[in-house]
């Protein structure tokens, strides 16, 4: 822009001289016909060559004129122009909004985590409620995770999941809307319901080399679930969000075999699909401590069939700096579970106690409610950006039936070569009613492709 200022500004005052000669020459013009001598013939030919003349001077005069008056208004675009650049010191136009990355939706994110196991139990057959019973290896998970924008209103995702003891399944296969207003989001499908603290988790993303038994017992396994959410974040100046979703079951193994804990297969009723209701709220607490607490409440509103409280908060340490030390997250959660099952129990008869049983002689069992709980905590210190240390103490019981409580104490140690690469090794103690087990651990994980967990994985 400054070059086309340098050549325009001398154009329009060669411009100006030359109409400054055309009127001129239309002067001299004047004056030549007003000597010519009284009663000369019009049609003298030097009269008319200069009347000719003349008319051509008017007509270059008139364009000229109007030269002028373009490149004026030209000149005064090119300032306005120029003075609206970034790099010429001058704000950008109110109202204008940076242009975002174009998103190549023909390509979708792909990628692929691998995630085994090698085990040792002290015992061939450990605790019930314990995975891996004797020596071996397992391949955990592999996942693999696909995800593209669909539109500027909306992205879909799955993540289609294999392992060694489940094959593979669909884990999750959802569409999620971008551009709702008032900070509304709608996700639909089938996903991970957001209940509680990991139990949306995908087996990679863990802190741990397993998912906490208190969290298998009581959501039953991950929350995965069919149905749909809707997130709301708060206009606040802190993170506060509500999330609210209705679905047709909540838990992987209720997913699978909803007959099995007393759920319709399929033509339910409203009354008899699940809730989900979850705020949950982040702060800085000072420059390198966060704190983040989250509510989970998941019902079933027939006969009161199901109503589980959970409450769970995790501390984030951050340090300035990037030494030694890089932080710690300390973390827990507890849940309560009151729940109706249709058949749990065996029936009894009234006057002798004896248990009553069927025509082939096996045990009839008549409704029961129970009301359990179960939680964990741990923390995890990091250490050179590759290195993390930490510990587990999780007390769970079973849902329905006997308590059968289980108390497990973990080690992990976890080194990443990179942050697509890494190696964790786990120590477990189980002590449950009657019986114990030590379990060893060594867990390989990579992640082949675009792999994020986003804020999740800031300080888990």
């Amino acid at each position: 822009m400054p070059t086309t200022r340098f050549i325009g500004r001398p154009a329009a005052r060669a411009w100006r001289l030359s109409a400054i000669a055309a009127w001129t020459a239309c002067l001299l013009a004047d004056s030549l016909a007003t000597a010519l001598p009284a009663g000369e013939d019009v049609a003298n030919p030097l009269a008319a060559e200069l009347e000719a003349t003349k008319s051509a001077l008017r007509e270059t005069r008139d364009e000229l004129t109007a030269t002028r008056d373009a490149l004026a208004l030209l000149s005064r675009k090119v300032e306005r122009l120029e003075a609206a650049q970034p790099g010429a010191g001058a704000p950008a136009a109110p109202g204008s909004t940076a242009r975002l990355a174009p998103v190549n939706a023909d390509n979708p994110a792909i990628s692929l985590v691998v995630d085994t196991l090698a085990y040792s139990n002290s015992k061939a057959d450990p605790t019930d409620g314990t995975a891996n019973p004797g020596n071996g290896f397992d391949l955990q998970s592999a996942e693999l995770f696909v995800s593209a924008p669909i539109d500027p209103f909306l992205r879909g995702y799955a993540a289609i999941a294999g392992s060694s003891t489940e094959g593979f399944d669909v884990e999750e296969a959802a569409l999620v809307t971008t551009a709702l207003p008032w900070n509304l989001a709608v996700k639909g499908g089938r996903f991970f319901a957001d209940v509680g603290r990991f139990a949306h988790y995908h087996a990679e993303a863990l802190p741990f080399v397993d998912r906490p038994p208190s969290i298998d017992r009581m959501i039953g396994g991950e929350s995965q679930a069919e149905g749909a959410e809707v997130s709301w974040l708060a206009p606040l100046p802190i993170f506060a969000q509500l999330t609210l979703g209705a679905y047709n079951a909540v838990g992987a193994n209720r997913l699978e075999d909803p007959e099995a804990f007393g759920l319709p297969a399929s033509a339910r009723s409203f009354s008899a699909m699940s809730y989900v209701a979850r705020p949950l709220v982040y702060l800085d607490l000072a420059d390198t401590l966060g704190a983040e607490l989250g509510g989970s409440y998941l019902a079933i509103p027939r006969d009161r069939s199901r109503s589980l409280y959970g409450v769970d908060l995790t501390l984030r340490h951050q340090p300035n700096g990037s030494g030694f030390y890089q932080g710690t997250t300390l973390g827990a959660e507890w849940m309560w579970n009151d729940e109706r099952f249709p058949a749990a129990r065996p029936a009894v008869d009234p006057e002798t106690g004896a248990a009553l049983v069927d025509d082939a002689g096996l045990p009839l069992l008549v409704p029961g409610r129970f009301v359990r709980n179960a939680g964990y905590a741990y923390f995890e210190s990091f250490f050179l950006r590759r290195f993390s240390i930490g510990a587990r103490f999780d007390y769970a019981q079973d849902v329905d039936g006997a308590p059968n409580r289980l108390r497990t104490s973990s080690a992990f140690f976890t080194w990443m070569p990179s942050e697509f690469h890494r190696l964790r090794f786990q120590f477990d103690n189980f002590d449950g009613e009657g019986a114990s087990d030590e379990r060893y651990t060594l867990q390989w994980t990579a992640f082949l492709g675009s792999h994020s967990h986003g804020f999740s994985n800031r300080a888990r």
